[in-house]
C-alpha cells in the first residue's frame, strides 16, 4: 500500500497471491440472486430472487424455507437474536417473518413509497443496568393471565398462521411458565429503522410498534449561499439509502440520495450521496420507558385482532344458522297465502299452542314441507350456532378483553409517571380513555352472554315443543312417543313467540359498525345509568346503546390515538446534526443499486492503554464506518470513519461525533470493485475483478480484507454545509489517497472472472457468500489459518 503515484500495478497484479480461501460448496442457482443476508446468530443464509422469492438456506445449502410475498422484495434484515428476519416491499409494507418457518408474524405498512433500506438495531445495557430495570421490565401479565388467546378460525376455511409477539416466542413463555417463574427470558429493546424512497425514516420498536419518523427533505441543512433565493426556488428531492443506528440508540446515520428541484424550470440539480448524522439521545435516555410501552402496546394491538375476527367468526355462525331458520318459516308464509289465510306464522303457532289444532297449511308444513328430520336438523344448526358462540366467547373473545383491560391498565399506571412518560409520548388522559372503553367492552361481553343463553334456551324450547305438537298432529302414540320428549313449558313457548319469533335480538349485537344499528333501552335502564354515572368512573352514558361491535370500533380507535401519540411527540426531537457530501452523481435517475454501499456501527471496547481522539482519552469507542463505491469509478472507494462518545460515560455527558476522519483507496490499473461489506474488527471485503475496460480473458476475481484501523486516515476539518466539496475531493485536497493493489491487505483469488454482487458476508461464523452470473453461488471461509494455507 503506497501513496497515491506510483507505477500502473501490472507487477503486483502478476504477483498476487493464486492461494484460494477454502470452498466449502459451489451450487447451481434456478435464479438470480439479487439481495442476500447472513443471520447474526445462525448459519442461514436469506436470499432474495430476481423472481421474487424470499429462501433461507443452511450452511449446508439445505433449504429451510421459501415464501413468495407475490410482489417485489426491496431490501431484507435480520433480527438482531436471529430469530426474525424482516422483508422491505416495493408497495412500502414491511412483513417480519418467523426464522424457523418463515411463518408470517406481522405485517406494517409505515411507508407509502417503496422500502429501500432496513436496519435492526438492539440496545446493549450493562449488567447493572439491567439488574437495575428487570423489575420495571417483568411482564407482569404471565403472573395472572394464561397465555394469550389466539383468533378463532373462520367457518369454512383453513386457520391461519397464528400471530406471534416480538418480544418472545410462545414456546419461550410456556417454558418460562413451567419452570415456575413469572419473566419472559430477558431482552433488550430493540429498533427496526426503515427507510423509503420518498426520504421518510420510520422507526419501530420490536419491529411493530411505531416510535419515530423524519423525512430528509426537511433537513434544514440542505441549504446554498444563497439560503433566501434558494428556498423560494428550489425543493429537496431525496430517497433513502442506508439506515444505521447505534448500540446505545443514541447516533443514526442515513446514506440517502439526494437532488433538487427548480420549481420554475423543474430541472434537477446538484444531485449526489449524503451521509446525514441525525440526533436520537432520546431513544437512548428513555430505552427503558419505551421498552415498557412497547412490550405493552403490540399485544394490545394483537388482542384488538383477536376482538375483530372472534366478532367475525360469532357472526358468521349466527348470521347463516338464523338466515336457514328465516328461510324456512319464509316458505311457511308463501303456504299460507296458498291457502287463502292472511295471518302471520306467528298467529299460526299461538293458535296451535292455545287450542291444540292446526290449520291446513300448517299442518302442511309441519308434516310436509319440514317433517320431525329437518326440524331436528334446524334445531341442531341453532343449537350448534349458540354453542359455537359461547365457546368463542370463553375462549376468545373474554381472555383477550381481559387482558387488554389489564395490558391497559399497567400503562395507565406508568402514565401516572407524567415527568418521564410524557417525554415519549405515553398521555394519562388518551390512555384512561382507552381503558374506560375496555371496561365497556367486557361490560357489553357480559351483556350478550346472558342475551345468548337466554335466547338459544328459548330456541331450544321452541323447537321441542313443534316436535311434540307433529307428533300429536301426526297421531302417534303417545303412550310410547311423548314420554321421550320432556314437559314443555307453554308460557315460556308463547313468551318467545310473542317478543323472539321474528324478531332476533341477538342479531342487532352482532351487526357491523356499517350497519348503524343503535339498541334501545328501557326508561328504567336509562334512569339507572344516570345514577351510576353520577357515581364516577365512567364518562360514557350511552355506551349501552351501542352493540358489540361498535363499542369494539370505539375501543380500537381509543387504542390507535394513544398508541399514534409516541411517533407525534418524539419524531421532533429526533434531530438533524450534520452532513456530508459522500460523492457527486451524474444525474438523480442513476442506478444505486449497483452502487455499493456499507454502513455500520462498531462498538469497541479498549482492554489495552486508553486512545486519544480528538484530544480526549477514551477507553470504549463508538465508531461509524461508511464505505463506498463511487458511481463514476469502480476503482475508487471512500471510507469515512467517526468516532463517536466514549460508552463508559454517562448517557449526558456523551459528545455526538468527536472526530471525523476518512481516506479513499484506489485500486491499481485492471482492477476494479465489483461489491464491498464491512466485517467483524473493523475489517472492510473487498470483491474485486479485472476490469472489462482492459480485456486480457482473464478468469480470475479476488476477495480482499483491510484491517480499517491500519489505514493512514486524515483528519477533516469541520464540515461546512455550504461546503460543495465532495468526500473525494476533499481526501485529494489533504492527501487523504492510497494506491491499493492485491499485494496489500488479505488478498486470494476466486477462479471465476463473472463475479455479481450481492457479496454476503458473514461476521459470526467467518463466511463469504459470491455469487457468479451463471447462477451459481460460492461459500469461502475467511478464517483459515494463513500459516497452514502456506504450508
Amino acid at each position: 500500500m503506497e501513496q497515491r503515484g506510483g507505477d500502473d500495478g501490472e507487477d503486483s497484479v502478476a504477483a498476487s497471491s493464486s492461494l484460494p480461501f477454502t470452498l466449502h460448496l459451489d451450487k447451481s442457482l434456478p435464479c438470480a440472486v439479487v439481495r442476500a443476508a447472513w443471520n447474526p446468530e445462525k448459519d442461514l443464509l436469506a436470499m432474495v430472487t430476481a423472481d421474487h422469492q424470499l429462501n433461507v438456506h443452511r450452511f449446508n445449502w439445505q433449504r429451510l424455507w421459501s415464501v413468495s410475498p407475490g410482489k417485489k422484495v426491496t431490501t431484507i434484515c435480520w433480527r438482531p437474536d436471529g430469530k426474525a428476519i424482516a422483508v422491505g416491499h416495493e408497495d412500502g409494507s414491511i412483513a417480519l417473518h418467523d426464522v424457523e418457518n418463515g411463518e408470517l408474524l406481522r405485517k406494517i405498512g409505515t411507508h407509502k413509497a417503496a422500502v429501500q433500506c432496513l436496519c435492526w438495531a438492539e440496545d446493549r445495557q450493562s449488567s447493572s443496568e439491567i439488574g437495575f430495570n428487570s423489575l420495571l421490565q417483568e411482564d407482569r401479565a404471565l403472573r395472572f393471565f394464561p397465555p394469550p388467546p389466539k383468533a378463532p378460525a373462520m367457518p369454512g376455511t383453513v386457520p391461519a398462521f397464528e400471530l406471534s409477539l416480538s418480544l418472545g416466542s410462545n414456546e419461550e413463555i410456556e417454558a418460562a411458565s413451567r419452570k415456575g417463574t413469572t419473566r419472559v427470558p430477558q431482552q433488550f429493546l430493540n429498533v427496526l429503522c426503515s427507510g423509503d424512497s420518498d426520504g421518510i425514516v420510520c422507526l419501530n420498536a420490536f419491529g411493530v410498534f411505531p416510535i419515530g419518523k423524519l423525512d430528509v427533505k426537511d433537513l434544514p441543512e440542505f441549504e446554498t449561499e444563497e439560503p433566501e433565493k434558494f428556498l423560494h426556488r428550489h425543493q429537496v428531492v431525496s430517497s433513502i439509502l442506508k439506515v444505521s443506528l447505534s448500540t446505545d440508540l443514541r447516533q443514526m446515520t442515513l446514506l440517502c440520495n439526494t437532488s433538487f428541484k427548480d420549481h420554475t424550470s423543474m430541472d434537477i440539480t446538484q444531485p449526489g450521496l449524503y451521509a446525514v448524522s441525525v440526533d436520537t439521545s432520546l431513544l437512548g435516555d428513555r430505552r427503558t420507558e419505551l421498552r415498557q410501552v412497547a412490550r405493552q402496546a403490540p399485544s394490545v394491538e394483537e388482542l384488538l385482532d383477536v376482538l375483530h375476527i372472534s366478532h367475525a367468526v360469532m357472526q358468521k355462525h349466527w348470521f347463516d344458522a338464523t338466515s336457514s331458520f328465516a328461510e324456512k318459516f319464509e316458505g311457511f308464509s308463501a303456504l299460507l297465502r296458498e291457502h287463502g289465510s292472511y295471518t302471520k306464522p306467528k298467529e299460526e303457532f299461538l293458535s296451535l299452542l292455545a287450542c291444540g289444532s292446526a290449520s291446513a297449511a300448517l299442518h302442511q308444513f309441519l308434516a310436509v314441507s319440514l317433517g320431525e328430520g329437518g326440524l331436528k336438523r334446524l334445531a341442531k344448526s341453532i343449537d350448534s350456532a349458540g354453542r359455537e358462540l359461547h365457546i368463542i366467547l370463553a375462549e376468545h373473545l373474554q381472555p383477550a378483553a381481559e387482558l387488554i383491560a389489564f395490558r391497559l391498565g399497567e400503562l395507565s399506571g406508568l402514565a401516572r409517571w407524567r415527568a418521564r412518560m410524557q417525554k415519549i409520548g405515553l398521555e394519562e388522559g388518551l390512555i384512561s380513555r382507552a381503558m374506560e372503553d375496555a371496561g365497556m367492552v367486557l361490560v357489553q361481553i357480559e351483556r350478550f352472554l346472558r342475551i345468548l343463553s337466554d335466547m338459544t334456551g328459548q330456541f331450544r324450547l321452541f323447537f321441542l315443543w313443534l316436535t311434540k305438537s307433529l307428533r300429536q298432529l301426526n297421531g302417534e302414540h303417545l303412550a310410547t312417543q311423548a314420554e321421550q320428549l320432556p314437559f314443555v313449558n307453554s308460557a315460556a313457548v308463547a313468551a318467545f313467540l310473542r317478543c323472539q319469533f321474528e324478531t332476533d335480538p341477538i342479531r342487532p349485537h352482532l351487526a357491523s359498525v356499517s350497519d348503524n344499528v343503535q339498541l334501545e333501552l328501557s326508561v328504567e335502564d336509562e334512569e339507572r345509568m344516570d345514577e351510576i354515572a353520577l357515581l364516577g368512573g365512567f364518562e360514557d352514558t350511552k355506551f349501552l346503546q351501542k352493540t358489540l361491535s361498535q363499542q369494539i370500533d370505539q375501543l380500537c380507535l381509543s387504542c390507535h390515538e394513544a398508541f399514534s401519540r409516541p411517533v407525534g411527540v418524539i419524531s421532533p426531537n429526533l434531530c438533524f446534526k450534520s452532513k456530508i457530501l459522500l460523492c457527486r452523481l451524474p444525474n438523480s435517475s442513476v442506478d444505486l443499486e449497483k452502487m455499493s454501499l456499507s454502513l455500520t456501527h462498531l462498538e469497541e471496547k479498549v482492554d489495552k492503554l486508553p486512545v486519544q481522539v480528538g484530544g480526549i482519552t477514551k477507553s470504549s469507542l463508538l465508531y461509524d464506518y461508511i464505505c463506498f463505491k463511487r458511481h463514476t469509478d469502480s476503482s475508487s472507494i471512500g471510507v469515512l470513519c467517526r468516532f463517536g462518545g466514549d460508552l463508559s460515560e454517562p448517557l449526558e455527558m456523551r459528545s455526538h461525533w468527536s472526530k471525523l476522519d476518512a481516506i479513499t483507496l484506489h485500486l491499481e490499473k485492471k482492477l476494479q470493485c465489483v461489491d464491498l461489506a464491512l466485517y467483524k474488527q473493523q475489517q472492510l471485503v473487498l470483491l474485486i475483478a479485472e476490469s472489462a475496460l482492459y480485456g486480457g480473458g482473464s478468469s480470475q476475481a479476488w476477495l480482499m480484507i483491510f484491517q480499517l484501523e491500519d489505514l493512514p486516515f486524515m483528519s477533516l476539518s469541520a464540515i461546512s454545509t455550504i461546503d460543495q466539496l465532495d468526500l473525494f475531493e476533499k481526501c485529494e485536497s489533504i492527501g487523504a489517497v492510497v494506491e491499493v493493489g492485491l499485494n496489500d491487505g488479505r488478498a486470494r483469488v476466486i477462479p471465476q472472472s463473472d463475479v455479481v454482487p450481492p457479496l454476503a458476508v458473514s461476521a459470526s461464523r467467518g463466511l463469504a457468500c459470491i455469487f457468479v452470473g451463471q447462477r451459481r453461488a460460492l461459500l469461502y471461509d475467511l478464517e483459515e489459518d494463513e500459516d497452514v494455507k502456506s504450508e
